[in-house]
């Protein structure tokens, strides 16, 4: 992004900042993403949100701060129901793989890990979309030994993951620019 266009973000303005975060999503290139704003925001958030297929789980407020997932539900059914996926899910003992019971167990388990009674849930990446490998070699690797950095730490078919990050980052300026120009 354009150091210009850059400056002409409002750090301040809940669209922006969504766009900022989530334009992936919001472009219906990603399945889900991480929103973090203030408890203030959330009516804002869900007018943001007003016709569009993306819907929101508040994974925690933490002193007035919420952290939400906002995904679209269709996106992330598909793709908790393939094979692998569904099965990675099961070795981490969940019962179902149905965008409910996976969100509903999820959540509980950030909530244990946010009071210190558990690790953290590394299936959060699997949620969000990631690749399925790259997950697997972020938890095999505890983070390290990656092949390239991005939106998320990639261990396997770096080009592909750049190509798809270039498209992200595409997405982010465009939707930036309609906002601030």
């Amino acid at each position: 992004m354009s150091t210009e266009l850059a400056n002409k973000i409002d750090r301040n303005n809940v669209r922006h900042m969504m766009v900022l975060s989530c334009a992936p999503l919001l472009a219906g290139l990603k399945i889900a993403s991480l929103f973090v704003t203030r408890a203030i925001n959330y009516e804002e958030v869900l007018s943001v949100l007003k016709g569009t297929e993306v819907e929101i789980l508040t994974l925690s407020n933490n002193n007035g701060m919420l952290t939400l997932l906002l995904y679209n539900r269709s996106g992330l059914s598909q793709y908790l129901n393939k094979n692998m996926i569904a099965s990675f899910l099961r070795k981490l003992d969940y019962e179902n793989t149905d965008v409910d019971s996976v969100l509903k167990e999820f959540s509980f388990r950030y909530s244990l890990y946010l009071m210190d009674r558990m690790d953290f849930p590394h299936e959060m990446g699997i949620i969000l979309g990631y690749p399925l490998e790259d997950v697997n070699g972020f938890m095999c690797n505890g983070g390290k030994n990656y092949l390239y950095s991005g939106y998320w730490k990639v261990y396997c078919r770096p080009q592909a993951a750049k190509k798809l990050f270039r498209e992200y980052d595409r997405a982010t300026e465009r939707m930036i620019k309609e906002l601030v120009e």
